[in-house]
């Protein structure tokens, strides 16, 4: 296994045991069904499939792909090696590494005593909003996931995360609401009219 391999490469690898895929496809896939736990940029995407293909981790995909008869990176699907299977069953044995969390939000609310009530307001309705958008994403691919559990061996496996999506997004809505009725409380108790 190499020590120094970016979690990207190991995203890269997991996508390409599912499926042969192109650097657009992953990006795809990362960001509508791992978008609530991981992140990845076509930035970094794309160099690392590079990489991989250099260490014969994974392999020019003869499969063809209707791209519009362009031949471009966006056109080219990958797919994972027998010494790419290995490096990724390898790096499944490893302890996780410590997580780290960052919420840009929750830095501001903490900070947000020297700032209006009505600015944090605005912050927690608008993070509110995203995350029921995403909500509304994930529970429609976890119904097309439990209608095709057989079509994939990790569909159990990948029904797990969602749960944990789900529930984190419940947590989510509890404290969105708690908060906006705090601040609005706030708000009242100043005589500030709020913007509708």
């Amino acid at each position: 296994m190499a020590a120094n391999r970016s979690k990207t490469g190991y995203v890269l690898l997991g996508l390409l045991n599912e499926e042969n895929l192109t650097g657009y496809e992953i990006k795809k896939i990362v960001d509508t069904r791992l978008s609530f736990f991981w992140s990845e940029s076509f930035g970094q995407i794309y160099p690392e499939l590079k990489r991989l293909a250099a260490e014969g981790l994974i392999a020019v995909c003869e499969e063809p792909v209707s791209a519009g008869g362009k031949n471009s990176k966006q056109s080219i699907k990958y797919q994972i090696t027998a010494s790419g299977r290995y490096e990724l069953q390898e790096w499944l044995k490893t302890p996780v590494e410590k997580e780290t969390v960052r919420y840009e939000l929750l830095l501001k609310l903490y900070f947000s005593n020297s700032s209006s009530s009505e600015t944090m307001l605005e912050h927690i309705r608008e993070f509110e909003i995203n995350h029921r958008r995403q909500q509304q994403m994930f529970d429609k691919f976890e119904a097309q996931l439990k209608q095709n559990l057989d079509v994939h061996s990790n569909h159990s496996r990948i029904l797990m995360v969602l749960s944990f999506g789900q529930k984190l997004w419940e947590s989510y809505a509890d404290w969105c609401g708690q908060t906006i009725a705090l601040l609005e409380q706030e708000i009242a108790e100043q005589g500030i009219p709020q913007n509708e």
